[in-house]
């Protein structure tokens, strides 16, 4: 065989080995939004197998984690401040996890903020702007830190109340993932509630391409080129409400116990771990564009797009040649050009 021949047989056999593989897309609506699961194995009924086991898997997640479900762990720990022992295994793992990022980004991610944002009305929907005397009463049981958890199980202090929102939805598709590898799939695109897991490449060898949303015009302002990442976007321009003129966002900022003021219009991590992109976009969110880029340089195990209030785009040195900007940026500057790592 020569060596035309040799790579014709090569290119034959690839597509023989794409064109094998089904493509299964399931959606449900777990978390309080809407997940889509396409998944690439040897059969439909492989497919749907899968599906129907990440479905079960997440929901099982949402059973532990929901704030409003009266049976789920965390509701009767917010409302009784005591879970006996033992603990659930993946909520303890969750919980460690936001303990290190609590500490890792000097409280700017705080899962203990349930009390604060219910204030605001963004569980109800019944918005309000509260007085400055009643947030700070409400921010001196918001000291994350002071969850215990010992032989008798998890305690809250008294007025203290959990809600994993910031973190729950990546901590799905991390186990979503654990699924896919555990039944061998190879290419796979999980979307929960806008929180991107991609699964090795597309069938056909080229990488995923994820787009980030454009907040001023709608579609989309830049797109991302993936393999086997996560890509989480924080920003608060989709879920906020308006009074006197001035917007209030979804996203808040510990410190103030008000919806950040931050000069970026949205925060996209990619990285393997879905939890750390989902912690990571809301924490650097709250930080603000100069904050963000300094936390960068000190932990530099992830990739960011920050797009700003300037209309800036700003991504880390590690997604040069993997981002393509798709609307007109005031400017676009790449970490790299301006420190040395």
């Amino acid at each position: 065989m020569n060596k035309n021949t040799f790579v014709i047989f090569l290119y034959i056999s690839f597509l023989f080995i794409s064109c094998g593989q089904v493509k299964t897309s399931e959606s449900f609506t777990a978390m309080n939004t809407y997940m889509t699961v396409s998944i690439y194995s040897s059969s439909s009924k492989k497919g749907k197998n899968v599906c129907r086991e990440i479905q079960e898997k997440v929901c099982e997640l949402e059973g532990i984690l929901s704030t409003t479900l009266t049976d789920s762990d965390v509701y009767q720990l917010n409302h009784n401040k005591i879970l006996d022992a033992p603990v659930n295994p993946e909520l303890s793992e969750l919980l460690d996890f936001s303990k290190q990022m609590y500490l890792r980004t000097g409280g700017a991610f705080n899962p203990a903020l349930y009390p604060v944002i219910r204030e605001w009305g963004f569980t109800t929907e019944e918005y309000k702007v509260p007085s400055p005397e009643r947030v700070q009463e409400l921010l001196l049981n918001t000291d994350f830190s002071k969850v215990e958890c010992n032989t008798a199980g998890l305690l809250l202090s008294d007025r203290m109340e959990l809600d994993f929102g910031a973190v729950g939805k990546g901590y799905a598709a991390d186990k979503a993932v654990e699924i896919l590898k555990s039944n061998g799939i190879k290419s796979a695109l999980l979307d929960f509630g806008g929180n991107i897991q991609a699964v090795g490449k597309k069938p056909d060898g080229s990488l995923w391409r994820v787009g980030i949303k454009n907040p001023w015009e709608g579609g989309a302002a830049a797109a991302l080129s993936v393999e086997s990442k996560a890509v989480v976007t924080s920003g608060g321009y989709e879920r906020y409400f308006e009074k006197d003129g001035v917007r209030y966002i979804h996203i808040f900022d510990p410190k103030t116990g008000c919806p950040s003021n931050s000069n970026l219009e949205s925060v996209t991590i990619v990285c393997e771990s879905g939890k750390y992109a989902d912690a990571l976009s809301t924490a650097l969110f709250v930080m603000g564009k100069d904050d963000a880029i300094d936390f960068y340089k000190a932990n530099t195990d992830f990739d960011f797009v920050l797009v700003t209030k300037e209309r800036e785009l700003i991504y880390s040195a590690g997604l040069r040649g993997f981002i393509e900007p798709l609307t007109d940026f005031s400017r676009v500057e790449c970490t790299a050009d301006s420190f040395e790592k």
